[in-house]
């Protein structure tokens, strides 16, 4: 068949070059894992087909020419070619594309996510030893962009981490979505052969199959969910860049020198580039949501390219901006330094001006009087326009006063700052054992696959050798 030229370009090429890059594993993985499940059932020349696949793995697979349409078939013909057309289609009963397409699809995104969620969780391990090497130290936050009340660093941090803590348990949930095998669906009505899908399942390291045959082949939500996951993360990475941004702008964060430009007009310049690169790669999550939304939108609930093949390079794409954003973030964090006296800078008395009303209120002054006499007192909130001591005022709108006076659950005071730093700790802890779990299951099913082809390799070499 002559294809198209364009339609070589834009689709056959590219797909398969793209496959080609990043898919062929897993293709030999599913197609073995298939060979190896009928095989069990008996089907002749199964077995001979699995020696096939792990024979032909070793080899490089060919640049696309036009003579077959994707990876698979291009598999297919060496399989025929090399083994006999029985041996290449014995793995062909029952299996259709759409399952051994999305199997692979969601194998290979899979990957991905775990990757991305071991650089998320090394940001967010770099954002809690911030918080512990600035204890204490005061700052000005902002509400509105105006002055509104100090904090600590340690404090704000500790806020960063619990935001993108949530983040991190979305993309886990959109992973655990991702985590289920349609190998065995079929084209949609599932194999006609009585393959175990969740022995299928469990040989290439998912935690299932998605049940139903149908669903397995024609949902694209788990890409969705993916997407949008991803965006909520970009939206919570762009606004702490953000803030360190303007910190930086103030000289109260300054990036470090292997990671900063200098001006090539102005001599004195020192940009704090990658926060901005690093925002700008936290933007790109932000559109991959719109893109995966449109490519599942009004479509037929059945296999599709739209929400099949058409969500895997936008996808691949996002995950990529991804682990930009999150390295980027790191290592401005571990590479640059806070100037705490510049963090504090715009601090006034007048900034607790609602500590100075407490202060009234408790002594017994009506709440709404209270106010009146400390808006009359400003800006410099003179003891005398309030009716009380110098002394008095002077130690209850202290920073260590304010601070002193939170200590309510993830408050500001130094034992609820310690004790959210322990729990971050704690989260951190928990969160690595659960993702090096998830790590493990794929690798022990990996191993095992390979394992099994090498007991069976080792079976075939003694039947010879008898």
């Amino acid at each position: 068949m002559r294809w198209h030229g364009v339609y070589r370009r834009f689709v056959l090429g590219r797909h398969y070059r793209f496959a080609r890059e990043a898919l062929v594993p897993h293709f030999f993985d599913a197609l073995t894992a298939y060979a190896l499940e009928l095989a069990r059932l008996g089907v002749p020349r199964a077995g001979e087909a699995v020696a096939a696949l792990r024979e032909l793995r070793t080899l490089p697979l060919p640049s696309f020419t036009g003579e077959v349409e994707d990876v698979f078939f291009s598999i297919q013909a060496q399989l025929a070619e090399h083994w006999g057309e029985e041996v290449a289609g014995a793995v062909r009963r029952g299996l259709s594309r759409n399952d051994l397409d999305l199997t692979v699809f969601r194998a290979y995104l899979k990957d991905r996510v775990l990757a991305v969620l071991g650089d998320f969780w090394r940001l967010r391990r770099a954002v809690v030893r911030q918080a512990e090497a600035h204890r204490g130290v005061p700052i000005l936050l902002r509400t509105h962009h105006q002055p509104a009340q100090p904090s600590t660093l340690d404090h704000y941090l500790l806020g960063v981490e619990a935001l993108l803590g949530r983040d991190y348990q979305r993309l886990l949930q959109a992973l655990g979505t991702l985590d289920r095998s349609p190998l065995g669906a079929s084209a949609l009505a599932g194999s006609p052969y009585p393959v175990s899908r969740e022995r299928l399942a469990a040989l290439l390291g998912f935690a299932g199959p998605v049940e139903n045959t149908l669903d397995a082949v024609a949902a694209g939500d788990y890409a969705l969910e993916l997407a949008m996951a991803l965006a909520g993360l970009g939206a919570s990475l762009s606004r702490f860049l953000t803030d360190l941004l303007l910190w930086a702008e103030r000289g109260g964060f300054v990036v470090g020198e292997s990671l900063a430009q200098g001006s090539s007009f102005m001599p004195q310049k020192r940009n704090p580039v990658v926060l901005e690169h690093a925002r700008i790669h936290a933007a790109g999550l932000l559109g991959g949501i719109g893109l995966l939304a449109h490519l599942n939108h009004n479509t037929p609930f059945t296999d599709l390219n739209d929400h099949s093949t058409g969500v895997l390079e936008p996808l691949a794409q996002v995950l990529g901006q991804a682990e930009a954003a999150l390295a980027l973030t790191r290592v401005a964090l571990e590479e640059s330094r806070f100037v705490p006296e510049l963090l504090l800078e715009g601090f006034t008395p007048g900034v607790l001006a609602s500590e100075a009303v407490d202060l009234l209120v408790r002594k017994g002054v009506p709440l709404a009087e209270a106010y009146r006499r400390v808006q009359g007192a400003l800006p410099g909130l003179e003891p005398g326009a309030l009716g009380v001591e110098a002394g008095e005022l002077a130690l209850w709108v202290s920073l260590e006063g304010f601070f002193a006076r939170r200590e309510v659950l993830g408050g500001v005071g130094p034992k609820a700052r310690a004790e959210a730093l322990k729990r971050a700790l704690g989260r951190l802890r928990e969160e690595r054992r659960a993702l090096n779990a998830l790590r493990a299951r794929v690798r022990l099913a990996r191993r095992f696959l390979a394992q099994h082809l090498q007991a069976q390799e080792g079976l075939e070499a003694s039947q010879e050798e008898g």
